[in-house]
Parts: structure tokens; C-alpha cells; sequence
């Protein structure tokens, strides 16, 4: 029995499909074909079908449960698999539901759809599902201020997943016995992903009874079906377009579908004049739907676009990604679009039409951003692009660390810490003296802290938590040395009376050398800053007076800040102690390290060209009194020949050696003795000029 009514379900089927063949337009029947198996099933009928924008997935309504339950087949190898239902919207809430109209997002990774899984409290209301990992997730529903208590449904959502597109219902006292909806759109508020409160569409789209809007590519072009004067009977398939905000160009008909049935809105993929669409018609109180496919004329189609596709991945490990996309106008950098991808194999697909300029940023959370430019002023066709994407999570910074006043390299510390002081371990790789690698992660604010010893600690911020470009940075650090206020207080030995003078002070450390920077008061102090934690060269060198010099150690703790110089007028008998005058060992040979002290000793004698001096030089008491004597002769002569040849008139030097006859203390210690090696220079002469 069960197999005589099913052939006799499948001849009342195959009788209307007859009957509808028999009754479009010769022209019709040319190029509107059946989609035919494996999409249309035994004795059922298939209707409402979506398809996503890359071609590959066709979802659509078959009542062959008895219910309208979701089904879907992928395209493989030039034709549709075998359909397979949704079960997680299908069984969702009981399994009772209808579940209507499919539509598919930008990128096939939503799922749109109609259902009354609350008939009770709300009717139909739009929801959504998600494809994650090749599964379909449960219903969510799209909520306020979409979703009402009444119907809400019909949903398509704009390639640039800015505009959802539904209707609710409209009852039309022309059409008693009809389903009549209004259009409407909400918004998306782009910076908190809220959809704003639905407007309804204008005339020419709302007009009398609307039904099953679908948004195309170019975000412009508009299908819905309507009953309106005009058409050729029930429900016809019409056409308009976006010019402006609120402003739709007049419903055109799109004749080559439209019969005298029910015609229902068309859905396209990329690049394609493929329509598919479906058709409701009553014969002898049977009603049919079945899934049709049309080639369009070119004047029906939407405005050009391009299909943008590629894959995001980690520059590092290569795993895919789920970033955004944000879209900007490279002009006025506003916000147009915005995407996430969230193909868990970092794979994405957007469509962007022709006539504008974009930014392109893609991006996520503790990674980089790469930014893409592309211009489709000029777009004359539809094209197919791909780009693939690389982000990074870490980036490299090369801090050179340096002396800001004599820029040499400076061995450092340094210390990390986020924007609430929280410390921060990473790996600090020593490059060169003064030069430090650090690899940090992207999504920190850092705070970063140099120091070195006598140098001022410095503190900036290397901010990893804002948009990041590029994966390698590189840093200049100019760190401030120490200054401590040192005083020099020269004076004249006798009457204690401050004597003006030049002060040279020259850094061991690096070789610089102060001159002008020192300031002269009235009571002959000069006050100067100097570099702590350096080595100081002091010298003094006054006309009339003898000259000064020492060394000044500030790497010492207990470093003197004040140096009281005492000189001694040159005048008749006037001795100084020639200080660093060293000889080889039981030789007159001189050391290098007497050059400097000798040197000034030249700068003396030509700053005062009317002494003479003699230089003599005495040893300790160690071997006899005739060896040190003689000795001590040829070791002043030394000294004498270094001025000698460094310019000085012969007539103004006499060399003397006194052996051990002249002891400053006893020769009872080392360090006595030692004091006793001396060289001394002594005032013979002055003549005034």
C-alpha cells in the first residue's frame, strides 16, 4: 500500500512539473532548467536555496520530513553532492521547528536562517549558526532590535557584513489570501558590532507586497520578489539598486524568470550569471516548489567586484590565524568594513566592489598588523585576487647604549616592566659592548630601565600594545653622565691671595679636555662640574708662578669635591719638586711617563722667559756615596737634554747632581727612600721683562 501512494505522490509531482513546463514562455524553457539530482528529492519539494559567494555550498529547504528542515551540498568536481541536513539546526529546541530562507555571509562561514523555535512567546525570529572546524555550531539568534515579537525573517546579509536585510509581516487588504512583508535593514554599528534599529525600505521597494530580499556582491544591487501592477501574476522576481543612502533607483521585472506562479528571489555566486531561484505553484490545490537555474542577462547582474582570498598565518609556527580585516579610506581613514576570519586554518574571503580605494588591515590581538592598499576606481570586470598574509607575535629591539657627550658604548643594565610595574623576564642578548637584543612579545606596554654605574638611569616607553608593522626596531640610548661640583681654589702660597689663572683639566677616562667651562670669582675659586666616576689631570700654570698638577680620582667614594691650590711666585731660590720624573732602573735613561711632567716644565720656562733654573735631581742612600753622586749628575743632565731639545736656550739651564747628600726625610723606610729619588727644579735667575 505504502509503495502504491508513493508512486502515485511521484505522478502527481511529475504532472505538475508538466503542467508548469507547459505553461511558462517558449523563450522560458530554453534556459531555465531543473537543478535535478541529487539537490531535488523523491516526491518532496526544495525551495528557498542560498549559495555562498564562492560557489562551493549550496544550502536550501526541502519539506521531505514533513517539516522544512535545512539541507546542504557541496560543489565537487563540476556537480552537487549528495545533500546532507543540518542537524544541530534541524533538532535544535525539540526538532518541531520550521526552519526557512538560507543565507549565507561574505565568506560562507555564517549561516543565516528563519525558524519559530519559540512559536510560543515569538513567532519566526532570524538566527545564525557558525562553521567552525567543518562543523555547524547551535542557533544563536540575531536578538533586539532585529528580532521582535512578532515575524521576523527572510534575512540577507550584505558581502560587506555592514546590512542585514529581512521583512516582517505586512498584511495587505488587496491580497487577502497572500503572505505580504514589508523589507527592512538594520545596521551595524561598526565599533561595538551591534545591530542598529531597523529601517524600513522606501518606495519604490516597499510598495505593495514584498517578500525574500537578497542583498548581492556590490552591496547595492537588491532581488526581492513582489506583487505589483505589472507583473504576470503572484509573486515576480524585481531588481533595483542602492544609488543613495535611502535612495533606490525604480523595481525593474526580470522578465526572462518570471511566470504566472509564485517566482522567488534568485541567488548568484562570484564571477557567475548562474541564477538560482525557485518557484511555488498550485495545480488542482497541489502545491509544488521546486529549485530552477537561470543564466542572466548581463543588465541584471550586479556592478563588478573583487574577490579578495588568501590565508593569514603565524610568520613563526605557519598555523593558520582568525583575524580581522578592518577596511579603511586610505583618504580620510574612516572605517568602511570590517571582517573577522574565522576559518580555523587562517584561510578568508572577502568581496569589495568597484569605484573606491581601500585600506586593507589585517590583524589580531597579540600579533602584528599588515596593511595592503588597493585601488578599484577603474574596476571593468570582476576580478580574483589573492594575497596571503604573515603576522608576527614577536619583534626584535637593538638598544645602543652610549655616553651622551663623548658617545662611546656603555655596558649597562637593563630592566623591563609593564605600564603597572609588574616585572617582565625576556631574553637580553649582549651584541657588543654597549649593544643589547631584546625579542619581545607584541601586546605590552613596555617600560624599559638603563643603568650603568655614574650615569643617570634612563627610562622610556617601547609601546607593543598599539598597531605594530614591522617585526626588527633599533634604538639609540644616550644615558647623562654623574656631575658632581668640584672647586679648585688656587691662591698665592705666601700671601694666600687668589691668583687668576687657566685650569686644565683633562679626563683620563676619555682624553677630554676642560678649559673655558671653569668660572673665575673674586676670591680667585673656580667652580667647575666634573664626570663622576672618572680620572682627573688638574694643571695650573700661571705666568709668574710655579705650576700645579694633580690627580683627581672621582671613581672613589671618598673623593675630595674641592682642591686647594697653593703656587709659588717665581723669584730667586724658589725649588719645586718635579713630580713622575722616573729613570730606567741604575740608569739616567728617562721613563715615557716623565714626558708629561717634563712638558710642562717646558711650558714654564717659555711662559717666563726671563728665569733661569737648575735642575737637580738626588738619589737615596743605597750604594756609595760616589755612585749616587755620579748618578745623580747624569740623571739631571738627562732631564736638561728633554728641554734642550725641546727648544729651550742652553743659557738659561745648569743640570747639578747631589747624590744622598741632600735627604728630604731619612732613608729608614721605603717610601722615604722613595722621596729621596726626587728631581727638583730651582729659581737661579729672573730678569723682568
Amino acid at each position: 500500500m505504502l509503495k502504491i501512494l508513493k508512486i502515485y505522490k511521484h505522478i502527481n509531482f511529475l504532472l505538475l512539473a508538466i503542467v508548469f513546463f507547459l505553461s511558462i514562455s517558449d523563450i522560458q524553457a530554453q534556459f531555465i532548467k531543473s537543478i535535478g539530482l541529487p539537490i531535488d528529492f523523491d516526491a518532496a519539494s526544495e525551495y528557498e536555496p542560498a549559495i555562498s559567494n564562492n560557489g562551493n555550498l549550496l544550502a536550501f529547504i526541502s519539506n521531505k520530513t514533513g517539516k522544512s528542515k535545512l539541507y546542504i551540498s557541496k560543489y565537487i568536481d563540476g556537480q552537487w553532492s549528495e545533500p546532507a541536513s543540518i542537524d544541530v539546526i534541524n533538532d535544535y529546541a525539540g526538532g518541531q521547528a520550521s526552519i526557512r530562507y538560507p543565507a549565507f555571509n561574505y565568506d560562507g562561514s555564517i549561516l543565516y536562517f528563519s525558524a519559530d523555535y519559540y512559536k510560543d512567546s515569538s513567532g519566526v525570529d532570524i538566527f545564525y549558526s557558525v562553521n567552525i572546524a567543518g562543523e555547524w555550531t547551535e542557533p544563536v539568534s540575531v536578538g533586539a532590535p532585529i528580532n521582535t515579537l512578532e515575524y521576523d525573517g527572510q534575512a540577507s546579509i550584505s558581502a560587506d557584513d555592514k546590512y542585514l536585510y529581512f521583512t516582517r509581516k505586512a498584511p495587505n487588504p488587496d491580497y487577502k489570501d497572500v503572505d505580504c512583508r514589508d523589507i527592512y535593514v538594520s545596521q551595524k554599528d561598526l565599533a561595538t558590532g551591534e545591530w542598529q534599529k531597523p529601517e524600513k525600505l522606501p518606495v519604490p521597494v516597499n510598495v505593495s507586497c514584498e517578500q525574500a530580499p537578497r542583498i548581492l556582491l556590490d552591496n547595492k544591487t537588491l532581488y526581492f520578489s513582489s506583487i505589483r501592477e505589472g507583473g504576470k501574476g503572484g509573486f515576480d522576481i524585481y531588481k533595483t539598486k542602492l544609488l543613495v543612502k535611502n535612495v533606490w533607483l525604480p523595481a525593474e521585472s526580470l522578465d526572462t524568470l518570471n511566470s504566472e506562479f509564485d517566482d522567488y528571489t534568485p541567488v548568484l555566486s562570484f564571477n557567475s550569471d548562474l541564477a538560482y531561484f525557485f518557484i511555488k505553484q498550485v495545480k488542482r490545490k497541489l502545491i509544488s516548489s521546486s529549485i530552477y537555474t537561470a543564466k542572466l542577462p548581463s543588465k541584471y547582474l550586479p556592478d563588478n567586484v573583487v574577490f579578495l582570498k588568501g590565508s593569514i598565518t603565524d610568520l613563526t609556527s605557519k598555523k593558520g590565524i582568525d583575524a580581522k580585516i578592518d577596511i579603511y579610506d586610505p583618504i580620510t581613514a574612516r572605517l568602511k568594513y570590517k571582517f573577522i576570519n574565522a576559518n580555523q586554518n587562517g584561510s578568508y574571503e572577502i568581496f569589495l566592489p568597484q569605484g573606491d580605494d581601500y585600506q586593507l588591515d589585517f590583524y589580531k590581538e597579540n600579533f602584528s598588523h599588515y596593511f595592503y592598499n588597493l585601488d578599484f576606481t577603474n574596476l571593468s570586470k570582476n576580478m580574483e585576487m589573492t594575497k596571503d598574509i604573515r603576522l608576527f607575535t614577536t619583534v626584535k629591539l637593538l638598544l645602543n647604549i652610549f655616553d651622551n657627550e663623548i658617545y662611546s658604548p656603555i655596558n649597562a643594565k637593563i630592566k623591563l616592566t609593564d605600564k603597572e610595574g609588574v616585572p617582565i623576564n625576556t631574553n637580553i642578548e649582549k651584541v657588543g659592548r654597549g649593544r643589547y637584543l631584546l625579542e619581545l612579545p607584541i601586546g605590552t606596554d613596555y617600560l624599559m630601565n638603563i643603568s650603568a654605574p655614574f650615569f643617570e638611569p634612563y627610562d622610556f616607553h617601547f609601546n607593543l600594545n598599539e598597531i605594530v608593522q614591522f617585526d626588527e626596531f633599533e634604538r639609540d640610548i644616550e644615558l647623562e653622565a654623574k656631575k658632581v661640583d668640584f672647586e679648585i681654589n688656587v691662591t698665592d702660597e705666601l700671601t694666600q691671595a687668589g691668583i687668576p689663572v687657566e685650569v686644565v683639566i683633562t679626563n683620563l677616562d676619555n682624553n677630554e679636555v676642560i678649559r673655558t667651562t671653569a668660572t673665575k670669582d673674586a676670591n680667585g675659586k673656580y667652580k667647575i662640574k666634573l664626570r663622576e666616576g672618572d680620572r682627573y689631570n688638574v694643571s695650573v700654570s700661571p705666568k709668574g708662578y710655579s705650576f700645579y698638577n694633580t690627580t683627581v680620582d672621582l671613581k672613589k667614594k671618598d673623593a675630595p669635591k674641592k682642591l686647594d691650590v697653593k703656587l709659588k711666585e717665581l723669584k730667586e731660590d724658589t725649588k719645586l719638586t718635579l713630580n713622575n720624573i722616573t729613570f730606567e732602573s741604575n740608569s739616567a735613561d728617562l721613563n715615557e711617563s716623565s714626558y708629561v711632567e717634563l712638558d710642562r716644565v717646558v711650558k714654564l720656562m717659555n711662559d717666563n722667559p726671563g728665569i733661569n733654573i737648575e735642575i737637580s735631581a738626588h738619589t737615596d742612600n743605597v750604594g756609595s756615596d760616589a755612585y749616587n753622586l755620579r748618578l745623580s749628575k747624569r740623571r739631571a743632565q738627562s732631564v736638561v737634554q728633554y728641554l734642550l731639545d725641546a727648544g729651550i736656550d742652553q743659557n738659561r739651564l745648569i743640570s747639578k747632581g747631589y747624590g744622598e747628600s741632600k735627604p728630604l726625610v731619612p732613608n729608614d723606610t721605603d717610601e722615604h727612600k722613595a722621596m729621596n729619588r726626587r728631581v727638583e727644579l730651582k729659581i737661579v735667575k729672573v730678569e723682568n721683562n
